[in-house]
């Protein structure tokens, strides 16, 4: 079953703003596709040399919150290129038992 994926653009914002935009432009997008049913992969611009905590935790609430539908999420790794994102996309799609994971995508 594919999921709906969700583009989250944070611009490389320090944590704090990061969280907040997340939690204000993006999240309302992630719930309504989870009300209505439909698995969601949040595709983030970007990720750190280590990653925030923020994300995790909040991929991991959503999941658990929308179980049994699936919340994961994917980010780039340094230098990465869309081939290598959308083949963790396709990965997690594919995978119907994987959920809320936050996986660095090169």
């Amino acid at each position: 079953m594919a999921c709906r994926v969700v583009q989250v653009w944070l611009g490389g914002a320090d944590p704090l703003a990061a969280a907040t935009r997340f939690h204000v432009e993006f999240l309302p997008a992630i719930e309504a596709a989870l009300g209505d049913g439909e698995s969601v992969t949040v595709r983030f611009d970007h990720a750190e040399e280590k990653p925030h905590r923020w994300r995790k935790e909040a991929i991991g609430a959503l999941a658990r919150k929308y179980a049994p539908l699936r919340v994961n999420a994917v980010a780039p790794a340094s230098g990465a290129h869309d081939a290598k994102m959308e083949a963790t996309i396709a990965f997690l799609s594919a995978n119907e038992g994987v959920t809320g994971q936050l996986l660095i995508a090169g």
